[in-house]
């Protein structure tokens, strides 16, 4: 099977206190096999080419040893900049954060927004039961539709992470879901990696045949 992390952030990100090169190399020495670098789009602001351009050649540097990835995690609050759908047409994935919290963009305004997208999309830091209940629709046919995939955030910060862990009813609905489900442990500095966490999530999903994205 595949251990998959893509849910990290460089020095990119305001918060972030890695190099790109150094988180690969930190999930290499981990075992990883699939690494995502995700920095803060608002952090990065209009230097979206430079941070594809960086982590393309990081693609090339490692591609013997680990398979790179190059994502990004937009902020919803408030709406991102109309701009995003084109210049992120070549990443490989983006991540839309923090749906269920009051102050996010509206859900519908970022359905539609997705359709402009040509890369994959995800959710990240979002429980996307409590999110239904916002709402008041049917995510898993929601996510379905619009092709998004959704994110096992393992970094401790985010109750539903271990909800989907212990409560077998929303276990059993994602597993006949068929929605792509991504692991991601967010890291912002490697000393903290949670090695376990991560690699437990990567098992669990394996075991009940949930799809990576």
């Amino acid at each position: 099977m595949l251990y998959v992390d893509l849910h990290n952030h460089t020095k990119f990100s305001y918060d972030g206190s890695n190099t790109p090169e150094e988180i690969i190399e930190n999930a290499i020495r981990n075992s990883i096999d699939v690494i995502g670098i995700t920095d803060h789009q608002f952090t990065i602001g209009d230097n979206l080419p430079l941070y594809f351009e960086y982590i393309q050649h990081c693609k090339i540097k490692y591609k013997d040893k680990i398979k790179v990835l190059c994502g990004l995690e937009i902020g919803t609050r408030p709406t991102p900049p109309e701009s995003l759908p084109l210049a992120t047409q070549q990443f490989d994935y983006v991540l839309f954060e923090c749906l269920d919290d009051p102050r996010a963009a509206d859900l519908y305004e970022i359905l539609e927004w997705r359709r402009l997208f040509k890369c994959k999309v995800g959710l990240a830091h979002t429980d996307i039961f409590k999110l239904g209940e916002m709402y008041n629709l049917d995510m898993i046919k929601i996510m379905r539709e619009y092709n998004i995939f959704w994110e096992l955030n393992t970094s401790g910060n985010y109750p539903y992470y271990y909800d989907f862990l212990t409560n077998d009813k929303k276990r059993k609905i994602i597993q006949y879901s068929g929605i792509p489900v991504s692991v991601g442990s967010d890291t912002h500095y490697i000393g903290e990696y949670r090695k376990k966490q991560i690699r437990r999530a990567n098992e669990l999903l394996n075991k009940m045949g949930i799809p990576l994205p």
